[in-house]
């Protein structure tokens, strides 16, 4: 636990002064006796008053002659200099133009780490410049230098570690520019007069509880006081990466994690409900942060004290936002990857990926010292919000009360006390008739909760542990999961467990054991195995959408859950629109659950877009058999398609209408749907097309429709994406003879059910393992940015249910 007050004296920018009080700042009276009575050996009699205090101190000047030639030579005999000491201050080097090379705090008081060095720094110069460079920014030969100098500076100025570490490391020169980067998109979109500290977190990541390099890069402080004195603390948060086309999509999801981990960290220590017994400790610490890392001038009004005592005591509002913001400096082969989205799982936080052409203008900004607000905006970046929450109170401190909003983090109960809170933020803002809570009534009326059977859970892993002891096989037990499917019993890996070897043990584990193994998957350190239950547990629509929460710009959603993952329960988010293929394959035999998949593809689809975002072109060879409950959904585009030529007619018109977008966004230099739609008008902007075409191998058994089809359809897989246009083709055997390799090839998502045989599953999913699936939504992922394959449960959505939904749509838009 850190101290309460810490014993660092506030200082301006340019004091070259450091003092350490050698007592605590507030005393009770007996303590301030005891002090003014030592006082008057030093001050003879001397007479305190209400106002003014002395402490002993110790202190560090930089004004003494001797000092600062001990500090001169010391710099003169060795490259870098290793200090370990409570009184010298990372600001005090940088007003003697010393660079601070590493700075690690480990406490909020006693002796910190710190590196500095009066070294050139050439070859790390000549990196960033190569890197510049490679851009072709046109600049000359002195903008290219003052560039890469501007950047390694800009990094110094945030933390010397980020210079340390692309130094030693070619590839953290990239690091380098990301954070840079990252840094400077924040910044502006602060008020220019702000106050704000800035923290490279590797530096403070034992103060905060994490580990170096598992953690987002930067923490913005910024204080602020209000026209009725009280104080308003913003917290930005960011996590960079500057990486090739080639690595983007696992990038992007560690940049992802990274943040939401973080945020949520810092979040629930404030924010979230409950007596926390670490939130004296993180306000402690967020108080120290503003007071070491926000500089002012000598004559600036703002007492620093207290603010940080403001913070301590949780007597300010708190508002909390985050960044990933991806940087793509190489040309891929697909489109223009920039594109920005919110991040699920965590609220007011926000993923920017920018590519090569929208990197090169925000560098030409950077160098300029412009505003890079346009930048973004044209990206398709969403106005931050400005909603501020109050801290639960401190547990010794009394926080007046003031009316605010909810918090955006809360505990279990909190969550369990709002469970339908998520299906009404759902259709917020579809339209100015929307009406959430006829939706939220129509979830009530189904919504029921199912008992997990944690007896049968706690059974079947005592006899999966023996069972495989008895087949010789070494089995330590790590955790162990229920699913609506099957257990989830996870193992130590070792030379005596493999994946492999398990998986040739399946059938003894069935028939003497009466073990039902569904899937053996490697996770790291780790055997993963999956037994089924021997009585399934119905998901239904409802529970699942009770947690989903999506995220909703004025250009609509295109992240559509799906089903449960088994690994952990977590929602499955099906986004084509962004993280994932903007093709999908769906196969599944009789029973499987595929047209139940698609159902809720096309809910979720509904209930999160108006008619406006989004049309929907459905073709069903069954004559619409699966999908009368669908005919007055207000985003159907032409009805149900049942006949070939009615198919091929409107394929055929979504090739022209992609055409038309291409010139459209040609006329606004525009890379994509999003980026077009957000410099246009609200009247000119695009709808996304959904294109969902069921039983599709059956009339490509017909050689006009196979003919006429791949080719338009060829041509929509390659182009579509950047004008907003998604395939999602099922089958129940998507062979070779009805679907052509090269059109498989393009459906780069498969979302595959339970198949009839092997060699299907080879073909659907490209391997085995789709043959072993249960049946009835019982799911197998392959998406396209994932690294592994997600099993999952797709939702169950009762006639009663879709019919509520599509009428209360249907009435709400006047179809």
């Amino acid at each position: 636990m850190p101290a309460r007050w810490s014993r660092r004296r506030p200082a301006s920018a340019d004091d070259l002064k450091s003092v350490v009080y050698l007592c605590c700042p507030v005393q009770c009276h007996e303590g301030w006796a005891f002090l003014s009575a030592g006082t008057t050996f030093l001050k003879g009699d001397f007479r305190e008053d209400g106002d003014r205090r002395l402490l002993p101190t110790r202190q560090l000047d930089f004004h003494d002659p001797q000092t600062a030639r001990i500090f001169s030579e010391t710099h003169d005999l060795g490259a870098w200099v290793v200090n370990y000491d409570e009184l010298l201050d990372r600001r005090q080097l940088q007003n003697q133009k010393v660079r601070v090379i590493r700075y690690k705090q480990s406490a909020t008081q006693g002796r910190n780490v710190v590196i500095s060095s009066l070294a050139p720094l050439g070859l790390l110069r000549a990196m960033v410049r190569s890197r510049m460079d490679d851009m072709n920014l046109g600049l000359d030969e002195a903008g290219m230098s003052r560039l890469a100098h501007k950047l390694i500076e800009a990094a110094n100025d945030v933390s010397g570690d980020i210079v340390l570490r692309a130094a030693k490391r070619g590839e953290a020169a990239s690091e380098l520019i990301g954070v840079v980067l990252s840094r400077y998109l924040a910044r502006h979109e602060m008020e220019p007069s702000a106050l704000v500290g800035w923290y490279f977190l590797d530096d403070y990541a034992a103060w905060l509880g994490a580990r170096e390099e598992t953690q987002a890069d930067i923490l913005a402080l910024s204080p602020r006081e209000r026209s009725d004195g009280r104080l308003e603390l913003t917290i930005v948060v960011t996590e960079a990466k500057y990486v090739g086309s080639t690595i983007l999509p696992a990038k992007r999801k560690e940049s992802e994690k990274q943040l939401r981990d973080t945020v949520k960290r810092i979040g629930e220590a404030l924010l979230g409900e409950g007596n926390r017994l670490d939130r004296d400790s993180w306000l402690s610490r967020l108080g120290d942060l503003v007071l070491d890392g926000i500089q002012i001038p000598a004559a600036s009004p703002v007492n620093l004290s207290e603010w940080r005592r403001a913070i301590r005591e949780g007597q300010c509002d708190v508002r909390i936002k985050g960044y990933s913001h991806i940087f793509v400096p190489t040309p891929g082969d697909g489109p223009n990857p920039t594109y920005i989205s919110a991040i699920p799982g965590v609220e007011d936080c926000q993923q920017e990926i920018y590519g090569r052409s929208e990197l090169k203008t925000l560098l030409l900004a950077f160098a300029a010292d412009r505003d890079p607000t346009d930048i973004r905006h044209a990206a398709g970046a969403q106005p931050a919000t400005t909603n501020y929450w109050t801290m639960p109170e401190s547990s010794a401190e009394t926080v007046p009360e003031v009316e605010s909003p909810e918090p955006p983090f809360a505990t279990a109960a909190a969550i369990e006390d709002n469970s339908v809170g998520a299906i009404s933020e759902m259709l917020t803002g579809v339209g100015d008739q929307a009406e959430p809570d006829a939706i939220r009534a129509i979830v009530l009326a189904n919504l029921r909760e199912e008992e997990e059977d944690v007896a049968w859970l706690t059974t079947v892993a005592a006899s999966t542990r023996a069972a495989l002891q008895q087949l010789s096989l070494q089995a330590k037990s790590v955790g162990q999961t229920l699913t609506p499917n099957s257990a989830i019993l996870r193992f130590a890996g070792s030379a005596n467990l493999t994946v492999e070897q398990v998986m040739r043990k399946r059938s003894e584990l069935l028939t003497t054991f009466g073990l039902n193994v569904i899937s053996v998957r490697p996770e790291p350190g780790t055997v993963a195995i999956a037994v089924a239950r021997p009585k399934r547990r119905i998901v239904t629509i409802e529970q699942v959408w009770d947690r989903w929460k999506p995220q909703r710009g004025d250009h609509g959603n295109q992240d559509i859950v799906i089903g449960l993952k088994e690994e952990d329960n977590s929602l499955l988010t099906f986004s084509p629109g962004a993280l994932h293929a903007p093709h999908t394959l769906i196969a599944g035999s009789t029973g499987s659950g595929k047209s139940v998949l698609m159902q809720t593809i096309l809910l979720g689809l509904a209930v999160t877009n108006t008619p406006q975002q989004a049309r929907i072109v459905l073709i069903d060879p069954k004559q619409g058999v699966d999908y009368f409950a669908f005919d007055t959904l207000p985003h159907l585009d032409g009805g149900v398609i049942d006949t070939q030529d009615g198919a091929i007619d409107r394929l055929e018109a979504l090739v022209g209408e992609m055409e038309r977008r291409y010139k459209l966004f040609r006329s606004v230099r525009a890379a994509n749907i999003t980026v077009y739609n957000s410099k246009v008008s609200e009247t000119e902007r695009l709808p996304t097309y959904w294109v969902v075409h069921d039983e599709f191998a059956e009339w490509m058994l017909t050689e006009e429709y196979r003919i006429s089809v791949t080719a338009t359809v060829g041509r929509l897989g390659v182009m579509a994406r950047a004008a907003g246009i998604y395939l999602i083709f099922a089958a129940q055997r998507p062979e070779a003879n009805v679907m052509p390799m090269q059109l498989r090839s393009q459906l780069g998502n498969r979302l595959i059910l339970r198949v009839d045989s092997e060699g299907t599953s080879e073909i659907a999913l490209g391997e085995k393992g789709a043959e072993r699936l249960l049946g009835r939504g019982h799911l197998l992922a392959r998406l396209e940015g994932e690294q592994d394959l997600i099993y999952s449960q797709v939702p169950f959505a009762s006639s009663d249910f879709i019919e509520s939904i599509v009428d209360h749509l249907a009435e709400t838009y006047r179809v």
